[in-house]
């Protein structure tokens, strides 16, 4: 299995990975065409026989906010609970370092207690919980942090 970053040019498949994970919430293909199209985003996916089985998309808030941003981290589901979710989170921890950023910070449905736990597992901090961030069903989200000199 290799880690690949992969831009527009797979633009079917990551849209067809994103339907698979998040068939309820996921987003829609105009957001993924902006931002595969921003330098600023960043999209790795773990690759088995050439097939997406995994992915991590990083925001790098550089200049705006000055944080990275995980902004999708997810697995297929026959592939999951294998740590592929803890490689990839891995991948972003090493990210935070090459890019002199602050700190990485992501989210959680309140209920995903594995990716919680992929969270905590990795460093990351629960920062607070936003009441109804999450529709499709509404739900709580749980936003981690991690800061760079807890990386070292």
């Amino acid at each position: 299995m290799e880690l690949k970053r992969l831009g527009k040019e797979r633009f079917p498949e990551i849209i067809a990975f994103d339907r698979l994970c998040f068939p309820a919430d996921g987003w829609s293909e105009e957001d993924w065409a902006e931002l595969l199209a921003d330098e600023r985003a960043f999209y790795y996916a773990l690759l088995e026989d050439g097939q997406i089985v995994g992915n991590l998309f990083l925001y790098n808030w550089q200049g705006e906010r000055d944080f990275l941003k995980i902004m999708n981290l997810s697995v297929h589901p026959d592939r999951r609970n294998r740590g592929l979710a803890h490689r990839l989170l891995q991948k972003a921890a090493e990210e935070l370092e090459a890019s002199m950023r602050e700190r990485c910070c992501g989210e959680t449905r309140e209920s995903n207690r594995a990716m919680r736990r992929v969270f905590e597992d990795g460093g990351y901090r629960l920062n607070k919980t936003e009441e109804n961030y999450y529709e499709n069903p509404a739900e709580s989200a749980c936003k981690y942090v991690l800061r760079r000199r807890e990386t070292e």
